[in-house]
């Protein structure tokens, strides 16, 4: 693959919008998240999502070694979230921003959020870079207000509803 189509590839991509989200996991007591884009609905029966996630990240590990995670969906105000799980840092120190609880299973997630996922892990298949991880949703939950953090052009956007187009 030459260098110039990976960069109009790159280009291609930034004219994507996606919503931000933060994958988080307990291992051994140990909470670890990743901030995400590549999310994706995958089927209702089962109910399944699909999110892709570096070979190399922190979360992969605990993720495929516990078999349970959550899904958040930001929501506009999440932009400092969202940061701090993207950036290098210890994996405790990621939910230092944030208002985060546990399930009973132990499993974090943001309170207000503007979605959570609970999944189970079905199957991993690996990709180059990555592993595209599908999961089975057992158990969700959404904000009644919708209002996600979207990622577009390489920088945060919220959405806004387009004026009602007349019927022709």
């Amino acid at each position: 693959m030459t260098n110039e189509i990976r960069d109009n590839f790159r280009q291609c991509m930034r004219r994507m919008a996606s919503t931000v989200c933060v994958i988080t996991c307990q291992h051994h007591g140990v909470r670890y998240g990743i901030t995400v884009t590549a999310v994706t609905s995958l089927c209702f029966d089962p109910v399944s999502v699909l999110v892709c996630i570096n070979s190399t990240s922190s979360l992969l590990l605990p993720l495929l070694a516990e078999k349970k995670y959550c899904i958040n969906l930001l929501s506009h105000q999440h932009a400092g979230v969202s940061q701090r799980f993207s950036t290098p840092q210890q994996p405790h120190e990621r939910f230092a921003t944030g208002d985060w609880l546990s399930n009973d299973q132990g499993i974090p997630y943001l309170a207000d959020a503007q979605a959570t996922l609970f999944c189970e892990l079905d199957q991993t298949v690996p990709y180059a870079t990555h592993n595209i991880v599908i999961g089975q949703v057992c158990d969700c939950r959404f904000s009644d207000v919708v209002s996600p953090l979207i990622y577009q052009n390489g920088t945060y956007v919220a959405a806004i509803p387009l004026p009602e187009v007349a019927a022709g």
